[in-house]
């Protein structure tokens, strides 16, 4: 999966639109399906174990800021191959803990602009190098 970096003028306006398509409410989708095989879904697993819903996750979003962008990359799953996901981290308090946050976003069109969140939840603990880098923090 090739990753790049966007502008911060391009990440604005993404943000922005996520932010729209979050306040009108009707065309938002969670990836909360389970995988088929032995791969879990990181993010159905999360919203299990956590209680968080889909408002809580919208939430989140909303506070997402240039300085939460990560990086961009093409879509891996060949049905969607024209499409891009965007990856931000943030730090939120989630049920009495900090978590830092893993967050995997794009907008589709289908029909009309809809948000799909393809992931949410808890960055992979590992080894530094495979941290979430943030190239607009401050």
């Amino acid at each position: 999966m090739a990753e790049y970096r966007k502008e911060k003028a391009e990440v604005e306006r993404f943000l922005d639109n996520v932010k729209q398509l979050i306040k009108l409410g009707n065309n938002i989708q969670i990836n909360c399906l389970p995988w088929r095989g032995n791969r879990v879904n990181k993010t159905l697993a999360y919203m299990a174990e956590t209680g968080i819903t889909q408002t809580d996750i919208e939430k989140v979003i909303c506070d997402l800021q240039v300085c939460n962008y990560s990086y961009t990359a093409d879509e891996r799953n060949m049905n969607f191959r024209d499409e891009q996901v965007w990856i931000f981290g943030i730090t939120k308090n989630v049920i009495d803990t900090d978590e830092d946050l893993y967050i995997k976003l794009k907008i589709r069109i289908m029909g009309e602009e809809t948000l799909v969140i393809l992931s949410f939840h808890p960055e992979e603990p590992g080894c530094e190098e495979q941290r979430l880098k943030f190239p607009y923090k401050e």
